[in-house]
């Protein structure tokens, strides 16, 4: 199988004047000197920063003049950092290398950074890049992770969840078409897939990761490896990854016992065995747990919840009467269809899945989403109890022609589950703008909501009014959404048992006057509140406050630590009301400092020219 790499060839033989007497091979990327078998190494593109001291470059190229004559050959490895567009330079490698008759194939193997692990290299995206005789032919990305320094064997970045086989042709298949399969008939076999279930381990920032799959024989010998990339977002809780080996033409694979080996990382996260035979069996394949050390053992699949024990937890939420009984009776008249259609009913059209959430901040939107998507899973609706969370940004390329493949990279990572697109009205804010690229979303989405292989649910949620218009902008979302829910502002009580609540996560208690203090500030807040007004984060950050002034209380004892259990979590009415509010609007007061603005202002006027800068930043400051 032909397998991307990320090195890109520069040099095409069609200069008709000029003899060019080598020919490309390939140039990859290593950190390990060990020798492995065909004068190989560990070739990797992503590396832990930790583990790392110098990273290699291997270029390599055929000589056209083996057997002719000597030659020589003018060698630059140049290494460079890449942040955002820029790149700067890490090292420039120059040197003479002599090509003898004797070499068919020539390897050039250089390296940079520091024999101390951890010291040079820092987490981003670089490049080496490759020039003969002063003509650049090829460069190679790789990247630095850093999920801070590694405690023994343990790894930091994902868990691997579930191994599983199926059987496909090069084009691969989609993900609601697999049979996962033990057992393959060998006549009928051409390539074989392994798909992978990770959970990522790391949500605060993105990141990239790289998967060796290895396929052996009975004898453990290499029978074929592919890489797979995958760009981790933030906040991607699972990843489905999958690579196979064959050919198009059926015999590839013959009788015998085989295994697939999962790397990344230098780790060895699990090997499968498996059984190439006379017949398909479906099922799982073996986890070979004494093959080899370190191999870990996968956890079975999560069981379907029950239906009352997932609205059991829906209706332990404060507040949200109204979204809780329509989401029932949604649920209920989904049960309906479903048992209409068991006793011959003619139900062929969809189930109505799609749904739209209408409501202001901190309303509890994102949580019912899941919540749907555990009650869509329990009544064998969607076969992952899984939810993707995107917005704007998710699915909005910056440059014409890269909107699609984002859009159509987050609808392959929410098959089976839900999709929830938080604040998607951004989505319609500029329908009437060609150069928008939220029209192209919007109608990605619609084709993939009407097909008869969508095996999602879509959820979308915003403010109530800015809803509304983007439903209305394309007739299709029109007629996709069926289901409208309006989440309203909580109450004042609400508010107040949703802090005691926050309290107790944050293990602090009320004063019976802190309390009072507390639910007085809430109430005026919920007098004057706005469409922004952030509802359960609201109540959530004054709890925070509230901790914070009891910790700074605290402190300020002469002897702190002689302070009791009781002390150290009961928020006094004092530190409620050091919680700096200002009742206009819900904003922090900000006394004003004459003198550092002074300064500020004195140093801006400092710069040389942007005199209309510096006039709207000063028209600012006067407003």
């Amino acid at each position: 199988m032909k397998e991307s790499n990320f090195c890109m060839e520069l040099n095409e033989e069609n200069t008709k004047t000029d003899y060019i007497p080598y020919k490309f091979k390939d140039l990859k990327t290593y950190s390990s000197t060990e020798w492995l078998a065909d004068n190989r190494k560990k070739y990797r593109q992503v590396f832990d920063r930790y583990e790392t001291g110098y990273i290699y470059i291997e270029l390599s190229f055929w000589n056209k003049n083996f057997e002719a004559e000597d030659w020589n050959a003018s060698i630059t490895l140049q290494c460079f950092q890449w942040n955002k567009l820029k790149k700067k330079e890490i090292c420039n490698l120059h040197f003479k290398r002599r090509v003898h008759v004797t070499d068919d194939l020539v390897f050039v193997r250089e390296g940079w950074g520091n024999k101390i692990n951890g010291s040079y290299w820092r987490k981003g995206h670089y490049t080496w890049e490759a020039y003969i005789d002063n003509v650049k032919i090829a460069e190679k990305a790789f990247y630095i992770e850093d999920a801070g320094e590694l405690i023994g064997e343990t790894n930091p970045y994902v868990n691997l969840d579930k191994i599983r086989l199926y059987e496909g042709s090069f084009d691969d298949v989609q993900e609601h078409d697999r049979v996962y399969l033990s057992k393959l008939d060998g006549s009928q076999t051409r390539y074989i897939y392994v798909e992978l279930t990770l959970s990522n381990l790391i949500k605060k920032y993105p990141w990239h990761g790289e998967f060796i799959i290895r396929f052996r024989n009975s004898i453990f010998e290499l029978k074929g490896e592919v890489t797979r990339f995958h760009n981790f977002r933030r906040s991607e809780n699972k990843v489905l990854i999958c690579g196979g080996w064959g050919s198009n033409t059926f015999g590839t694979w013959r009788e015998g016992t085989y295994t697939a080996e999962i790397l990344f990382m230098e780790r060895l996260l699990g090997v499968i065995q498996f059984e190439v035979g006379v017949m398909n069996e479906i099922g799982d394949p073996y986890l070979s747990l004494n093959l080899m050390p370190g191999i870990l053992h996968l956890p079975q699949e999560i069981s379907h919840n029950d239906f009352e024990q997932v609205m059991a937890e829906l209706n332990g939420m404060i507040g949200l009467q109204q979204v809780k009984n329509k989401i029932r009776e949604h649920a209920l008249y989904l049960q309906f269809i479903n048992l209409r259609r068991d006793a011959g009913f003619d139900e062929s059209e969809k189930m109505p899945l799609h749904c739209v959430f209408m409501g202001n901040p901190g309303t509890g939107k994102t949580t019912v989403a899941r919540m749907l998507g555990h009650l869509y899973y329990s009544m064998g609706l969607l076969s992952k109890n899984t939810i993707i969370e995107v917005d704007r940004s998710d699915l909005i390329g910056e440059f014409i022609g890269q909107t699609a493949p984002k859009v159509k990279e987050v609808i392959e990572r929410a098959r089976g589950g839900v999709l929830f697109i938080d604040e998607a009205y951004a989505l319609a804010r500029a329908l009437d703008d060609s150069k928008d690229f939220g029209r192209e979303v919007i109608e990605i989405l619609v084709k993939e909501m009407a097909s008869d292989t969508c095996d999602f649910a879509v959820v979308v949620a915003g403010y109530p009014k800015e809803m509304e218009t983007f439903v209305n902008s394309n007739p299709g979302l029109k007629s996709r959404f069926k289901s409208f829910f309006e989440f309203a502002d909580y109450y004042p009580e609400e508010l107040m048992a949703i802090a005691e609540s926050s309290a107790k996560r944050q293990t602090v208690s009320f004063t019976p006057s802190a309390k009072e203090e507390l639910f007085q500030i809430i109430t005026n807040a919920y007098r004057t509140r706005t469409k922004s007004f952030g509802n359960a984060r609201y109540v959530d950050d004054l709890v925070k406050q509230a901790k914070i002034n009891l910790g700074i209380r605290i402190m300020s004892k002469e002897v702190p630590q002689e302070s009791s259990k009781r002390q150290l979590s009961l928020i006094q009415i004092e530190d409620i009301q050091k919680i700096k509010l200002s009742h206009r609007k819900g904003e922090l007061e900000m006394p004003l400092d004459p003198a550092l603005l002074t300064k500020a202002l004195s140093d801006l006027n400092a710069l040389v020219g942007m005199e209309k800068l510096k006039t709207e930043i000063r028209d600012l400051v006067a407003s």
